[in-house]
């Protein structure tokens, strides 16, 4: 099989966010009097959780009717106050990258990340120019898509066939999302997703690290590249 496109989840998959994903949480709760619970915030895999159950970690707990303006005080400070200074790609993401792009496959973000938020960070990391293209749930006038409808989106936009694309994500509603548009996955377990819940989804790839995911690029991606 040749693939010439790779889709990319971003958040645990491309990039640590975490620690600025919290940081957004953590105003958010101090605007709300509160703070989130320590051990609460120590895995990052909390970060899946929907917002009303993360609102439930605040101590005081602001209660049910404070939710609305929690989620909306963490969107602004994530869009336009988070200076993001704590997000870093993954070692070896960066050089992964630039040889798939050697090999002339596209590589393009789908992510459930505001776009302003994601172009503030390629824009102020560099690494805008790593990429072919990207696609958030409001880069479609009109309405808030989903991640099927994104990839759906970027299928139609680039004239590619879902047979020539992989994704590679870190959590189950990734595979769903890749398979539903009849796109196979690569599951990389080192993210911020449940693993048990990603693998019972059986990926036709599974990473645990960057090294195996630099494996299965080598092997499934640029070698067939380089045989044409």
């Amino acid at each position: 099989m040749e693939y010439r496109c790779l889709l990319w989840d971003f958040d645990g998959t491309l990039a640590d966010t975490g620690s600025d994903v919290w940081n957004s949480l953590t105003y958010a709760a101090r605007r709300a009097g509160g703070a989130i619970d320590d051990l609460y915030m120590r895995d990052d895999a909390n970060l899946a959780d929907p917002m009303d159950e993360i609102m439930r970690h605040v101590i005081p707990y602001p209660g049910e009717a404070y939710l609305e303006t929690f989620d909306e005080d963490v969107r602004v400070h994530y869009r336009t106050l988070n200076d993001f200074s704590r997000t870093r790609l993954y070692p070896g993401i960066q050089s992964m990258l630039n040889e798939l792009k050697g090999h002339s496959v596209r590589n393009i973000i789908v992510t459930n990340k505001p776009e302003g938020a994601l172009r503030r960070i390629l824009g102020s990391k560099g690494w805008a120019n790593l990429f072919d293209d990207w696609i958030c749930p409001d880069s479609i006038p009109g309405r808030e898509a989903t991640k099927v409808e994104m990839i759906a989106e970027i299928v139609r936009r680039h004239g590619i066939a879902p047979r020539q694309c992989l994704y590679v994500g870190d959590t189950f509603s990734d595979i769903e999302a890749a398979r539903t548009n009849g796109i196979s996955c690569i599951a990389v377990t080192y993210g911020d997703g449940d693993e048990i819940a990603l693998l019972s989804r059986n990926p036709a790839y599974v990473a645990h690290d960057i090294a195996e995911l630099n494996d299965i690029m080598t092997d499934t991606v640029i070698h067939a590249r380089s045989m044409i």
